[in-house]
């Protein structure tokens, strides 16, 4: 039989053919910036048609959302500022919109490719081997060989400095790819790239490029200072800070020896050392200086030195015919162009890049994060002395190699992180609310394995929590309505939690957290996000006009989470199941499992009751959307009726909530002899299994856990025909069901089964096995860590859905 073989997407294909181009790019300078723009363009194209925009939209959003994203971003819109008030608008706008254009796109292109990263990586490894190879044979041999017209006409004048000088500027972070690209090799190959990358430096010499060597030394002695912090060896310690040193000096005759030779200019005294620095950037930076405070704000405008009063005349008078198309120095350029607010982001952000490529370093080792860190310290160093901050070739290049280099950092942590835990965070109000209804599910995952961390507002369960092995955060969830400043609070505390511990999944437990986090998530560009609507409490049953513009609010976000496919839903109810497709979610973002579970064993039915009066048990937060006004005009009723029955409310009032009752209004229902109020109470199960009948006369719900506990200690239930309740309570079965807000009913459905012995046991031995069959937390909780993990294929989902559907 023949077999068949599978074939490669072209999708794939194309996106091989993108990640090559973007590796080869940045050696393509050798023959131009065209042929790097040419490049990149090609690349571009092929990544559009064939890449996963929405994976590469949500990784550009949590790059964003970082301190350097941020002040990234605070300076573009401070260079628009300068451009748009420039001395040449038309210059210093198009050069904005070019660097911006830039950024954006190799960024993207980056996020595109990231899938074939190795492939790009590679490229650039061959293509700099080939050209390296080039140039020295040229400088060995015949150095016209790298120039097409030199070979063409024998009475050219070819400077080969001049023709090595801007390839030199790619080879600086071509020569600390290649050390790094040796580290990563296995085999014989790594010798090669080192040896490649020893090669550069007769090319960088033969270039003169200072500000090349200056690059080089700055990234040297930027590892070697993190080594220090890294090496607990005092000896090797001092090695490593002799060994920079020695680079330092031999840096510095090497400096000396070009730019001592170096002509002065006619009238100017240098005030630095001539060995050190050349006399003509001594007269720019000076001429700079000079000009700095005639727009001390926003500056002359971007890419606008050529135009400052006087410029002609010191270019002229120069045998430099370029001075002072640019300071040769980014902060006297910026401070010069962008003015005091150019410098108030642009240095912290250089501040900042130093700082987090330190942690890098420290954090995951020199291997992992040693070759951005230098790179950003070449890009900086070689700055203060050379190139254009608007350069863009040079912009080009660093962004180019920097990309590269981002994404071997970023697989080489994601190939560790292979072996570390799965990282869930559960989103709730209250840490008693979490041991209340998910502590569970939180015990689960920690079973499976995963570092389960838990946010909300920490009290006195947090401790035992922590002993369990939970990692509590406390999080000011807002409570009591969405506030704007409550909730903006809430939802940065929740985006910053977010991004520093970056979970494989969110749970985000009952309609405001799913409100917040999910809003939090979105900004910083969460993996996964499961919301649990475990009801839509008090904002979807209240009439009150406030409540109404919350709810229509509410609705909308919850239409534009529908719309983002890293959102799922979990509803406990074919009610809510039903509304949220109305909302716009579909159905493979979306199952209904119905309730937390219960624990069987810690909820049991108790032997044969003979104790007097009769008990019905309430177990609910003291809110009036549990029904709670409807139950105490039922008690009324019953006392009417000479019905002799303790009513037993198990509950704490909440002043948080609007829709709470007051202490006062429990103590006078207690005072009249109505009911009898326990508050919060941790023994639920004793309680449970000494009362006759549940109770639960409530608006709406997603399903009540006290009426599955109540269920799972055998005993029958009385509750209001509305969403969650009907999903625990059969009407007939193993409870009775009653109209919403009919008291009279309500104290109708008691008192029938509270005087019909053999019906309510019949009904709570019922309502018992439906709990063991359908409801106990093995089987909900293995239906819900399947759609939180993704297993969406599972037979336990499936029957979720078949339930909704049904």
């Amino acid at each position: 039989m023949q077999q068949t073989v599978s074939t490669r997407h072209w999708r794939d294909t194309m996106l091989g053919i993108a990640a090559i181009l973007f590796g080869i790019s940045a050696p393509l300078f050798f023959f131009g910036r065209a042929a790097l723009g040419i490049g990149l363009g090609l690349s571009l194209i092929c990544a559009v048609v064939s890449a996963d925009h929405g994976e590469a939209w949500r990784k550009m959003r949590r790059d964003i959302a970082t301190p350097i994203g941020g002040l990234v971003v605070a300076a573009l819109i401070v260079f628009l500022i300068s451009a748009s008030f420039s001395v040449v608008p038309e210059k210093s706008l198009g050069t904005w919109l070019g660097r911006f254009a830039m950024v954006a796109g190799i960024w993207y292109l980056m996020r595109l490719i990231e899938p074939k990263a190795k492939l790009a990586w590679d490229a650039c490894i061959y293509a700099t081997w080939i050209l390296v190879s080039y140039c020295l044979l040229a400088i060995l041999v015949q150095p016209e060989v790298l120039s097409l017209k030199a070979l063409r006409e024998p009475d050219f004048d070819f400077d080969i400095t001049r023709r090595l000088k801007p390839v030199g500027s790619f080879l600086i972070f071509g020569a600390m790819i290649l050390v790094f690209d040796a580290v990563d090799r296995k085999n014989a190959s790594r010798f090669f790239s080192l040896a490649i990358a020893v090669a550069i430096v007769p090319i960088l010499e033969v270039s003169h490029g200072r500000a090349n060597v200056a690059a080089m030394l700055a990234a040297c002695g930027a590892i070697g200072f993190c080594a220090v912090f890294l090496i607990r060896s005092r000896l090797v310690q001092v090695a490593i800070a002799a060994a920079i040193g020695i680079l330092v000096v031999i840096a510095l005759s090497w400096l000396g020896d070009v730019t001592g030779n170096m002509s002065d200019l006619r009238g100017f005294e240098p005030y630095l050392p001539i060995w050190l620095v050349d006399v003509h950037r001594q007269m720019i930076w000076q001429f700079t200086f000079s000009h700095v405070f005639d727009h001390p704000l926003i500056g002359y405008g971007i890419n606008a030195a050529p135009w400052v009063p006087g410029a002609n005349e010191l270019a002229g008078s120069s045998t430099q015919s370029v001075l002072p198309g640019h300071p040769h120095s980014w902060f006297m350029e910026i401070w010069l162009e962008a003015g005091a607010l150019g410098l108030a982001v642009v240095v912290p952000l250089v501040l900042m890049i130093g700082l987090t490529g330190f942690k890098d370093v420290r954090h995951n080792g020199i291997v992992k994060g040693g070759l951005t860190l230098m790179m950003m310290a070449s890009y900086w160093f070689a700055g203060l002395f050379n190139y254009s901050f608007w350069t863009s070739w040079w912009f080009g290049v660093v962004m180019l190699t920097f990309t590269l280099a981002f994404l071997r950092r970023e697989r080489l942590l994601v190939k560790d992180a292979t072996v570390k835990r799965r990282k869930t965070l559960i989103v709730c109000a209250e840490d008693w609310s979490f041991v209340s209804h998910r502590i569970v599910l939180g015990r689960a995952a920690l079973v499976r394995g995963d570092d389960v961390v838990v946010a909300c507002n920490t009290a006195a369960a947090t401790e035992g929590l922590r002993k369990e092995g939970f990692r509590l955060v406390h999080v000011p969830i807002a409570r009591g309505g969405l506030s704007p400043l409550k909730s903006l609070k809430t939802i940065t505390a929740l985006a910053c939690l977010i991004r520093r511990e970056n979970p494989d999944v969110i749970v985000n437990v009952a309609i405001q957290c799913v409100v917040l986090s999910s809003f939090a998530g979105i900004l910083v560009g969460a993996k996964r996000s499961v919301n649990m609507v475990t009801g839509l409490g008090f904002l979807f049953v209240s009439d009150g006009a406030k409540t109404k513009i919350l709810r229509q609010i509410v609705s909308l976000l919850l239409r534009f989470y529908a719309l983002c496919p890293s959102i799922r839903v979990i509803v406990q109810n074919a009610d809510d199941y039903a509304l949220m497709k109305r909302l716009g979610y579909k159905e493979r973002c979306l199952a209904l499992i119905r309730g937390s579970g219960v624990d069987i064993s810690a909820f049991s039915p108790a032997g044969e009751k003979t104790s007097e009066p009769k008990s019905a048990i309430f177990v609910a937060r003291m809110l009036w959307s549990k029904g709670l006004g409807e139950l105490i005009e039922a008690a009324r009723i019953l006392k009417s009726r000479k019905r002799d029955y303790r009513l037993v409310l198990v509950g704490d009032v909440d002043p948080a909530n609007p829709d709470s009752a007051s202490k006062q209004d429990l103590q006078s229902w207690q005072s009249e002899g109505l009911v009898e109020w326990l508050g919060k109470r941790s023994d639920i199960g004793k309680l449970l299994r000494e009362s006759d009948l549940a109770v639960l006369p409530s608006w709406r719900e997603g399903l009540p856990k006290s009426l599955l506990e109540a269920a799972a200690s055998g005993l029958a239930m009385v509750a209001t025909d509305v969403p969650g309740c009907r999903e625990i309570v059969r009407h007939g079965e193993n409870g009775v069901l009653v109209p919403l807000r009919d008291s009279t009913a309500l104290a109708g459905a008691i008192e029938e089964l509270m005087e019909d012995d053999t019906r309510r046991k019949a009904y709570g031995k019922a309502a018992r096995e439906l709990v063991e069959r359908d409801l106990c937390d093995s089987v909900i909780i293995a239906q819900t860590l399947a759609f939180v993990t993704g297993d969406e294929a599972t037979e336990a989902n499936h029957s979720a859905k078949a339930t909704a559907t049904a």
